[in-house]
C-alpha cells in the first residue's frame, strides 16, 4: 500500500445525480457503520464503499464490524487534510454546477471511514483555495458540504474544521469592473513560503516571461529565479499527516484534464506566484498563443499595466483599452483567438502542477524539502456528474456515473485520462509526471505497474484503454490534439 501502489479502482455506478438529504446516511446498516439512521435511496454511499473494497482496502475485514479501509492511510492521532474540488460557486454558463464541483454525498462515506481510522483521536481539516473570484462559503452551501460538516461535528469527538485556504479573494471595484482584493487569511496556523529550489520545473526559465492573468508579473518575479521557486502554503496543509483528495472528473483548458494532480492547485494560499503561461508564441519562446502577433503583444503589455497599477482609476483606463484592442479581432481576425495559454501547446501549467505536488508530498511540517514522501495520500474522484468541453469552470455537464479511487495521483490521472478517451502522451502533466527525472519523483516505475480494477477484473492500463472510452469532448482548443485513436 501507499504512494508506490499504482492500483486504481474504477466503478461505473449507473447514477446520474446525487441524493439531496443531508447527512447522506448509508442505504443499509453495514457491519462497520457506527450510526443508526439510514437513507435507503442513497446509492452514492454504497458505490463509494464498493470502490474502496475493490481497491483492496482491508479486504480481510470487509463486511465485518472491524472493517477499516483507511487504516494504512490514517492512524489514531493524525491530522487529516480533506481536499474537495470546490473551485467556484457557480457555473459560468448557468449549467449544472456539479459538472464543476464535487457533491457532499461523496464526502460523507469518506468522513465515516476517516473517523473509524482515527478512533476518536486526531483532527480533520477541510479546505480549498478557490479561484480568486470564488465565494468559498457559497460553494460550501451549494455543494452541501457546510451542512454535512455542521452535522458531523456533533457526531464525533474529533475536531472538524472547515475554512477558506486563500489569503485574499477578489471583490468588485467601483470602476471599470476591475477586481479589488479582500483579505481572507482564515488558517489559524498561518502560512509559510516553501522554496522548491533546483527541484522546480521552472529552474532555468527566465521569470520575466512567467504570467498568471489575475496578478502583476512584478509579484511573480521575486519568487522565481535561479535556485528559488517559492509557493505560499497554509500551515494546516503542511502540518497534516495525510491528505485525502476528492477531485472532479473534467477537462481543462490549459492542461487537458483536471483530476488528482490538478486538485492540489487548490492548496497554495496565493495564486499570484503560480505560473499559468509564458509570454509570446512558441517561435518567441512562449506558449501564450500559437501564432506570433504584434497586437497580442500590445494587449499583454496593457494587461500588465492593469494588474500592476495601484490606482483603480488607472486600472479602469487600461482595462477599457484592453477590451478595445482585443475587440479589433472582429475587424481584423487574429491568426488564432487563443490567449493566456489556453490551448494544447501550454508548456507552463504542467510545470506548476508538478511543482505544487512535489511541494505537497516532499515538504515537512516546517516547510523544508526532504528526499522522502512526508505525508500519506489517498484519492477518491467524484465522476457521477462530470464536465467536458470548455473546462474547468464552464464545462458541458455529462453523467458518466463514475467513481475512482487510488493511492498515487499520477497513476490516477493516467487512468482517468485514458477513461476520458485521451492519449496520455499528449497530456503533458500526465506524461511528464510519469517520466520525471528528478529525485523528487511523483511516480516510481513504469506504466506497466499501473493496474486498473474495473469491476471484478484487474487490467493493465493498455487493456483498460481498449475496453473503456467515454469519448469526452476535449476543450475546444485541444480538439484533434489529445484524443485516442
Amino acid at each position: 500500500m501507499g504512494f508506490d501502489n499504482h492500483d486504481v479502482a474504477v466503478t461505473f455506478t449507473g447514477l446520474t445525480d446525487y441524493p439531496r438529504q443531508v447527512p447522506f446516511n448509508p442505504p443499509q446498516k453495514y457491519p462497520e457503520y457506527r450510526g443508526t439512521e439510514l437513507d435507503p435511496g442513497n446509492r452514492v454511499y454504497h458505490h463509494v464503499r464498493e470502490t474502496l473494497y475493490r481497491l483492496g482496502l482491508d479486504q480481510e475485514n470487509f463486511n465485518t464490524p472491524a472493517w477499516n479501509p483507511f487504516k494504512e492511510v490514517v492512524e489514531p492521532g493524525m491530522t487529516v487534510f480533506l481536499k474537495p474540488n470546490t473551485v467556484r460557486h457557480f457555473h459560468i454558463r448557468g449549467k449544472n454546477i456539479f459538472s464543476v464541483i464535487i457533491h457532499a454525498s461523496v464526502m460523507r462515506p469518506v468522513l465515516d471511514y476517516i473517523a473509524i481510522a482515527l478512533q476518536g483521536r486526531g483532527r480533520i481539516i477541510i479546505g480549498d483555495a478557490q479561484v480568486i473570484f470564488g465565494h468559498f462559503y457559497e460553494a460550501m452551501a451549494i455543494s452541501q458540504i457546510d451542512q454535512l460538516v455542521t452535522w458531523y461535528q456533533k457526531q464525533t469527538p474529533v475536531p472538524i474544521e472547515l475554512f477558506d485556504l486563500r489569503i485574499y479573494r477578489a471583490v468588485p471595484s467601483w470602476l471599470g469592473g476591475q477586481r479589488a482584493r479582500a483579505k481572507v487569511e482564515e488558517d489559524p496556523r498561518g502560512y509559510k513560503w516553501i522554496n522548491l529550489g533546483k527541484h522546480s520545473h521552472f529552474e532555468g526559465i527566465d521569470p520575466k516571461v512567467l504570467r498568471i492573468n489575475i496578478a502583476s508579473n512584478k509579484i511573480m518575479e521575486p519568487h522565481h529565479g535561479p535556485g528559488k521557486h517559492e509557493y505560499l502554503f497554509p500551515n494546516s496543509v503542511l502540518q497534516s499527516d495525510a491528505i485525502i483528495s476528492i477531485p472532479k472528473f473534467k477537462t481543462h483548458r490549459r492542461t487537458g484534464v483536471t483530476m488528482a494532480l490538478k486538485n492540489h492547485m487548490g492548496l497554495p494560499a496565493l495564486k499570484d506566484t503560480l505560473p499559468h503561461f509564458m509570454l509570446g508564441a512558441p517561435e518567441e519562446g512562449g506558449d501564450q498563443y500559437p501564432n506570433a502577433s504584434a497586437r497580442k503583444r500590445f494587449h499583454t503589455w496593457i494587461r500588465d499595466r492593469v494588474e500592476e497599477s495601484p490606482l483603480i482609476a488607472v486600472k479602469g483606463v487600461y482595462a477599457g483599452l484592453d477590451r478595445l484592442v482585443w475587440s479589433t479581432r472582429y475587424v481584423k481576425p487574429f491568426k488564432d483567438d487563443v490567449n493566456q495559454g489556453m490551448w494544447y501547446g501550454n508548456d507552463t501549467l504542467w510545470r506548476t502542477l508538478l511543482d505544487i505536488n512535489r511541494t505537497v508530498f516532499y515538504s515537512d511540517k516546517e516547510g523544508n524539502i526532504r528526499d522522502t514522501i512526508q505525508r500519506r495520500y489517498f484519492c477518491l474522484m467524484d465522476g457521477i456528474v462530470g464536465g467536458e468541453g470548455d473546462g474547468p469552470i464552464s464545462c458541458d455537464p455529462v453523467t458518466p456515473g463514475v467513481l475512482m479511487a487510488g493511492h498515487n495521483p499520477v497513476a490516477f490521472d493516467a487512468v482517468g485520462s485514458t477513461l476520458m478517451g485521451f492519449d496520455i502522451d499528449k497530456i503533458p502533466v500526465v506524461k511528464r509526471g510519469l517520466e520525471q527525472p528528478s529525485a523528487l519523483r511523483l511516480f516510481q516505475g513504469g506504466r506497466e505497474s499501473i493496474r486498473v480494477i474495473d469491476g471484478n477484473e484487474t487490467l493493465t492500463l493498455g487493456e483498460f484503454g481498449k475496453r473503456r472510452n467515454l469519448k469526452y469532448a476535449p476543450h475546444p482548443n485541444w480538439v484533434g490534439r489529445v484524443e485516442r485513436a
